[in-house]
């Protein structure tokens, strides 16, 4: 019998890393969906991860802001606005906000658009230098495009059911600025995470 215990301590004690591990996950998750926190984030990155690095920026301040996010790859769009439309109508999220870089600056408006037909409301997109043309769904409040005229990016469009607020704005003039560095550029940064903290307008 005390064989028996002594091999089952040790197991414990072997175990105790993953079992603080499980936990400490766990307590992540509540924290960042703890009541009052109702707006939840979605930041698409480009072509590869690496080369939308103010994503992860905007990632990092707003966990230390305790706002929920989620960074994935703009490929994965599809599965994450399906999880947005459900969190939504279980009321766990009662603001939705997109932003996307490159190819992931269209598939927000994409993921927009799979949102409207499921008569769910966006109250922010901040779409960074699309390398597409785009056209802005009727259940966006607001929709703002940073994007370099002298290289890649384009304008985003008005949808014919559109009627919330469109704002494209050429950092081309900026010669300092790139596809990729536009996304860490300080100026651009504080910008959209004073929109986000100011967008509180409802998914339903």
């Amino acid at each position: 019998m005390l064989r028996i215990l002594g091999a089952m301590s040790r197991l414990a004690i072997q175990c105790l890393p993953i079992i603080l591990f499980v936990f400490g996950a766990s307590s992540a998750t509540s924290a960042a969906a703890s009541p009052g926190m109702h707006r939840k984030v979605y930041l698409l990155r480009g072509l590869t991860n690496v080369l939308s690095p103010g994503l992860d920026q905007l990632a990092d301040e707003l966990g230390k802001r305790n706002i929920d996010a989620t960074i994935s790859n703009h490929a994965f769009w599809e599965s994450l606005a399906t999880e947005a439309i459900q969190d939504c109508k279980s009321g766990r999220v009662s603001s939705i906000v997109l932003v996307g870089h490159s190819l992931g600056a269209g598939a927000a408006v994409s993921m927009a658009e799979q949102l409207q037909r499921a008569g769910v409301r966006v109250a922010l997109i901040v779409t960074l230098d699309p390398v597409a043309k785009t056209a802005v769904p009727g259940n966006v409040h607001l929709l703002k495009n940073f994007y370099l005229s002298s290289g890649v990016g384009t304008r985003v469009e008005r949808g014919g059911h559109f009627h919330g607020l469109l704002q494209n704005v050429d950092m081309g003039p900026n010669t300092e600025l790139g596809h990729v560095s536009l996304t860490t550029a300080p100026s651009i940064q504080k910008q959209i995470m004073t929109d986000i903290v100011a967008a509180n307008s409802g998914c339903r």
